[in-house]
């Protein structure tokens, strides 16, 4: 099936090969039609010159014929108006007709036919003006005249008046003076009109010439562009013959080698999809009850809420009932400590709850009609910076027991006397069975410290799943552009085998390095049974392979001052030493982001002496101020906003080193010097019991 596909795909491109030739002979055809097109419309455009220029001609004989009609009109005044308005229509449609030659635009002329039932018809030439710049000779040697002519015709009717005022009042002497002015001038005018058409006809006669220069460079470009067409076109033929003989050729043997391809591939993804049940089997592994959500909707959610809900056979089917966990919330609560579905001073309840993570709110689910209290936690955690993309895990903690006890002991206060006596008689029993009493509380005290570390890890988990997807993003991207580079250099025959091994060899220690992530996130998260002896330097060695990516995107240098190669070994829980790793350079790197340093750094320094280790780790944050310098160890207390902490990292971390591991935990603002800077930051000692055995 692979191997067909990827047939498919060879196949596919060859026809966008073709297509892409197909639609590039189209275009080379569109441009050179342009081309022609483009010539036959300067071709057009001097041709209506020319056919503008000719009727001018015609205007200016007429004009002519008007003037020596205008001389012979001696009948009346209203005859030689007549005329003389004739004369400046004519004028002014040869000054139309200059206007057109330079501005460009459509002349329209009236033709006369003398044919019965059809005696003119309308002549439309459209001249257009492609150099602006350029003036025609026409109208720089016509539009003088055409004022000079108005002039003319403005003295030659000047001199008809006087000559018809002599006549009517019998002044024979002016009038025959008159007469001679009016034979003189008319004399001069047939040379004037002469000049004028000569010019006329001389500057058609150029058009003319130019007309034909024109159509004969016109022939010679377009016999040039068809032979450069016949090139580009055979060019492109034989491109697209090359590119399909090629892909051709490679096809059986692309094939074979695909189909190779993939089979590593789906090597590759079965890994993957067994460390998602790795990561499946960790939240399924968790006693509380946690949900993953977008801000809106449910994406996932560990075994424990089909537990709870036990008429659901799967996450799927419990989202066909409800898209949000609020739906089952009871809305007749007690006190305003639990939370309903709505919305708190403009925002949901979830963000609400991420907003003031210093209280402690709950909820109440009904099951078969039996009311269960919740301790309900949101963590909002950030899994890309660019996008904004994030995710929202809600945890509750069933304290139904711990409610029902409190609601008993305020029943038991309405009846004082009545729990005096019953007190009295628990105390005698207690008396009596003390030493079984003593193991029985010390027992559940141990039970309530791994409740504790385990809240205190899960607290921690929306965080550490934000640094596995730094940690995995790199890998993936670099699968990802092997894979496509591989796939583009096999489409164009560009590779071999030695490519293609050395491509596989690199996707495969990618993906051992995903496997390695995997495996120190699920170290980190194991949960030992018994004490034993460890070297430190591997605790720190995990927990640093799991806050790299976070300290790399946040420009933060680790400089770690120990020797490996000189072990030191303590008793107890290494997992749980991760964890009090884990908090403090996760308080670091959220400390140095807040004081915006310029030069960023975590010092890690390991020392020994005769009875214990000793671990320092140190920022350059700026140190932690003095009126909370004795409260961070408190539980409950912190000083980020919203969804950046719980408030019991460094508690438990305390209560980790002191009653777990018999060591102890302090922090003090000191002084340091890194690449001669001077710095001040918080500086926290962790000191463990040493083991003198040496383990590997």
């Amino acid at each position: 099936m692979i191997n067909k596909n990827s047939i498919n795909k060879k196949l596919i491109l060859l026809i966008s090969i073709f297509m892409v030739g197909f639609f590039s002979l189209y275009s080379l055809n569109k441009v050179f039609v342009d081309l022609v097109n483009k010539l036959d419309n300067e071709t057009y455009n001097l041709s209506a010159k020319l056919t503008i220029g000719e009727f001018i001609s015609s205007d200016i004989i007429e004009i002519r014929s008007l003037f020596h009609e205008l001389a012979t009109t001696t009948s009346s005044q209203r005859s030689r108006d007549i005329i003389i308005n004739k004369i400046k229509i004519k004028i002014n449609i040869i000054n139309n007709s200059l206007n057109i030659l330079e501005n460009g635009g459509t002349l329209k002329r009236d033709i006369r036919l003398n044919i019965a039932g059809h005696l003119n018809t309308v002549k439309e030439v459209v001249y257009k003006k492609y150099n602006e710049q350029e003036l025609s000779l026409e109208v720089i040697d016509i539009k003088p005249k055409l004022l000079e002519m108005i002039g003319m015709l403005n003295n030659v009717n000047d001199l008809l008046d006087s000559r018809e005022t002599y006549r009517k009042n019998k002044d024979s002497i002016s009038f025959a003076k008159t007469s001679k002015k009016i034979r003189r001038y008319y004399k001069v005018l047939p040379s004037y009109f002469t000049r004028l058409s000569e010019n006329i006809r001389r500057l058609l006669y150029e058009g003319e010439v130019d007309f034909q220069t024109l159509k004969t460079k016109i022939s010679e470009d377009k016999l040039k562009y068809m032979r450069i067409k016949i090139y580009l076109i055979l060019t492109i033929v034989l491109i697209v013959l090359i590119f399909g003989y090629m892909i051709i050729r490679n096809v059986n043997r692309e094939s074979q080698k695909m189909f190779d391809l993939n089979i590593h591939l789906n090597e590759t993804l079965a890994k993957q999809e067994k460390q998602e049940r790795s990561i499946r089997a960790i939240l399924d592994a968790q006693s509380n009850i946690i949900i993953v959500s977008n801000g809106e909707n449910m994406i996932d959610a560990n075994r424990q809420l089909l537990k709870f809900f036990d008429k659901y056979n799967s996450f799927e089917e419990f989202k066909k009932d409800a898209q949000c966990i609020c739906d089952f919330f009871e809305e007749s609560i007690p006190n305003d400590e639990y939370i309903i579905k709505k919305d708190y001073e403009g925002l949901g309840w979830a963000e609400y709850i991420i907003k003031y993570p210093e209280k402690h709110f709950k909820v109440i689910i009904k099951k078969n009609g039996i009311k269960h209290h919740f301790l309900i936690q949101a963590t909002k955690t950030i899994l890309d910076d660019n996008t904004g993309e994030s995710v929202v895990i809600i945890t509750l903690n069933d304290i139904t027991a711990e409610i029902n006890s409190q609601i008993k002991l305020a029943s038991m206060n309405d009846n004082l006397g009545l729990i005096v006596k019953k007190k009295t008689k628990e105390l005698q029993e207690l008396n009596e069975n003390l030493e079984q009493k003593v193991i029985i509380e010390s027992a559940k005290a141990r039970e309530k410290d791994r409740q504790m570390i385990q809240q205190s890890r899960f607290a921690a988990l929306g965080e550490m799943i934000g640094n596995i997807a730094h940690q995995w993003r790199q890998p993936l991207s670099a699968i990802n552009t092997t894979a496509s580079g591989m796939q583009l250099q096999m489409d164009l025959g560009l590779t071999d085998d030695k490519d293609i091994k050395q491509s596989y060899s690199n996707i495969m220690s990618y993906v051992d390095f995903l496997n390695q992530t995997i495996e120190d996130f699920r170290g980190f998260f194991r949960e030992d049974k018994e004490k034993v002896d460890f070297n430190i330097f591997k605790s720190i060695k995990e927990t640093l392979s799991i806050t790299s990516s976070t300290y790399k995107d946040n420009d933060i240098e680790i400089i770690k001052e120990f020797d490996e190669n000189h072990p030191l070994i303590s008793h107890g829980m290494p997992s749980e030493l991760s964890q009090v790793l884990m908090n403090i350079l996760n308080n670091a790197k959220d400390a140095i982001i807040s004081s915006e340093v310029k030069n960023k750094f975590v010092r890690i320094i390991c020392e020994d002496t005769d009875k214990s280790n000793i671990i320092y780790i140190q920022d350059n944050a700026g140190g932690i101020p003095k009126d909370i310098k004795e409260k961070i160890f408190d539980p409950y207390f912190t000083t980020k906003h919203q969804s950046q902490g719980t408030g019991i990292g460094l508690y438990m971390s305390k209560d980790i080193i002191e009653k777990h591991m018999d060591g102890k935990i302090s922090v003090k603002n000191k002084n340091i010097k890194i690449k001669e800077q001077n710095y001040t930051g918080a500086c926290f000692k962790i000191e463990l019991p040493k083991v003198n055995s040496i383990i590997s």
